[in-house]
């Protein structure tokens, strides 16, 4: 496969490469989204990735950047609740739609799950909007299972 997967901290493309992933969201809860604006992803991306715990990669197809991932690391507190734990969390995930069924998110969730066990870390988690059926399926088909459930009721 001609995929590879580099690090990055240029914040200019994540920002155009956010587009697809935004305008989905925005179609699935305008009231909860924005319009995509390149200018407010670059921010949100230069303070992302201000944070240690943060890194983002793009992914390359052949020659062509297809996608990016960006990755935090949790280390969650124990409390009354829960006992303390590490986790990788998928903060942001997205494929090019020119991309999609090439194996590109697979690549990437492969590489999440890499990249925690390389910190001795055995938990990666992630959400996505339950709207959006396709990122459903094809996180439980990468072994994903629902450990929460968040639900909303509109007024």
């Amino acid at each position: 496969m001609d995929i590879k997967i580099i690090e990055t901290i240029d914040t200019d493309i994540l920002a155009k490469l956010n587009k697809d992933v935004q305008e989905i969201h925005y179609n699935i809860e305008p009231d909860i989204f924005k319009p995509y604006s390149e200018e407010k992803m670059k921010e949100l991306f230069d303070e992302l990735i201000k944070d240690e715990s943060t890194s983002a990669y793009v992914i390359y197809y052949k020659e062509s950047i297809a996608g990016y991932m960006v990755l935090c690391q949790y280390d969650y507190e124990e409390n009354a609740f829960r006992n303390k734990y590490p986790a990788i969390y998928i903060e942001q995930i997205c494929v090019n739609e020119e991309f999609k069924g090439k194996g590109i998110r697979k690549a990437l969730v492969d590489f999440a799950k890499e990249y925690a066990k390389k910190l001795d870390i055995n938990r990666v988690e992630m959400n996505y909007w339950s709207k959006n059926s396709n990122s459903g399926e094809f996180f439980r088909s990468q072994g994903f299972e629902t450990f929460n459930e968040r639900l909303t009721f509109k007024i």
